[in-house]
């Protein structure tokens, strides 16, 4: 037992004197009054206690019958506090209201979060939401958790399981995404020639339907006919009397170039912190903010770097608060020629995206190659990738009358 137990009935630290201390406690057991936290004072010898209200007023005729002395040292408890502040009407009808408003601030949902998207950034779940619309500030009993599902599920079809959950004044979505590739669209059946979508030369055909125009060594040009979707139909006198258009399937992969360019300036600026700092605080509160940061002297260059955290009392109870710290760095722009081997660097850098984006199209790189050059407004990237692709695309097969021949 502590003082703790007497704070909404409110508490009294007793400071008890005289030579039959033992029998004083000893009556009060007898009386079933509660006590608490004994001790005794090193300078006055005195011993002290916790008691509740009630049970101090019962212990003043044992205190006599004891022939010791009672007397208060402390009072603990909100009805001690309530009535120290009796007169203070704006203070009570403030904390009244601060509760009030938590009240009703939990109404609504003020932080929607995701778990499980890799896919997915929460930016584009979020952009989402906002056009059915499911927002920020919002009443949770304006929200539907199955229907939320529902709209997620039909949006987004790499997402197999979607389970919403309203806890606090939190929104939590879990994700779950199709780790399997989708089984591959139908294939159209509309007629059609397949025509070159790049310039190269042709490595190997395979062709499933329709004939094919082009052989391995050919040079092919950007819109040249790979595969005639045309099929001709002769009679036993080798007379054309009709002509079958069918939808032509066939996959002709060529060697290819891609090119890229990067320009860099001869120079990139810089900064130089001089070690001047200012510090401030910044808040936002219902979407209205405001910040506190000391003005600087002088004319100077300032990097300011903000840290910010939603004001939440539990877990899953968030509020419209945003709170930080703003710290300002002082410092002196320059600018820093490129040196030979930073340019190298970027050069390397570039080529490693490039031909990842052309891998995760499927494209076999056969190699690449990059030249760096300079002149006096500054650096110039190039780079040369040779691969090998399929460049065959759909195309109408153009409208042409046929005579019939006899």
């Amino acid at each position: 037992m502590n003082k703790r137990q007497f704070f909404f009935g409110g508490g009294v630290k007793a400071e008890i004197t005289g030579f039959n201390i033992e029998r004083f406690f000893n009556i009060a057991a007898q009386r079933s009054l509660h006590v608490c936290e004994i001790g005794r004072e090193k300078k006055t010898g005195a011993v002290t206690f916790w008691t509740n209200i009630r049970d101090f007023k019962r212990m003043k005729p044992v205190a006599r019958k004891a022939n010791v002395r009672l007397k208060i040292r402390g009072k603990y408890g909100l009805p001690f506090f309530l009535y120290k502040n009796r007169g203070r009407k704006l203070l009570a009808a403030g904390f009244v209201s601060f509760f009030l408003m938590l009240y009703a601030l939990s109404f609504f949902i003020w932080d929607i979060s995701f778990e499980g998207n890799h896919r997915f950034t929460d930016e584009t779940l979020l952009h989402f939401m906002e056009t059915l619309p499911v927002v920020y500030g919002m009443k949770k009993s304006d929200i539907s958790c199955e229907w939320l599902e529902g709209q997620i599920r039909n949006q987004f079809t790499e997402i197999t399981w979607v389970s919403a959950e309203i806890t606090g004044t939190r929104l939590i979505i879990r994700i779950r995404e199709n780790d399997v590739l989708l089984a591959p669209a139908p294939r159209e059946t509309a007629p059609c020639d397949l025509a070159a979508a790049r310039e190269g030369k042709i490595v190997r055909t395979v062709t499933r339907s329709g004939f094919c125009q082009v052989k391995a060594g050919d040079e092919v040009k950007a819109g040249d006919l790979l595969v005639d979707g045309t099929i001709p139909i002769y009679d036993d006198a080798e007379t054309l009397i009709n002509v079958h258009e069918i939808h032509a399937d066939a996959e002709i992969f060529a060697e290819t170039v891609y090119t890229y360019e990067k320009r860099l300036p001869a120079a990139r600026p810089m900064k130089a912190r001089t070690g001047k700092t200012r510090h401030g605080f910044f808040a936002e509160i219902f979407g209205h903010s405001f910040y506190v940061l000391p003005p600087s002297l002088g004319e100077s260059d300032w990097e300011l770097i903000t840290e910010e955290k939603q004001l939440k009392l539990f877990d899953d109870f968030y509020l419209p608060v945003y709170g930080g710290v703003i710290r300002a760095y002082e410092y002196i722009p320059y600018e820093k020629a490129y040196e030979e081997a930073e340019v190298e660097q970027l050069a390397l850098l570039e080529k490693e995206d490039y031909t990842k984006k052309l891998s995760e199209k499927g494209i076999q790189i056969l190699k690449d190659d990059d030249k760096i050059t300079r002149d006096a407004s500054g650096w110039q990237i190039t780079g040369r990738v040779t691969v090998i692709e399929d460049i065959a695309k759909e195309v109408p097969i153009p409208e042409v009358q046929t005579e019939q021949q006899e």
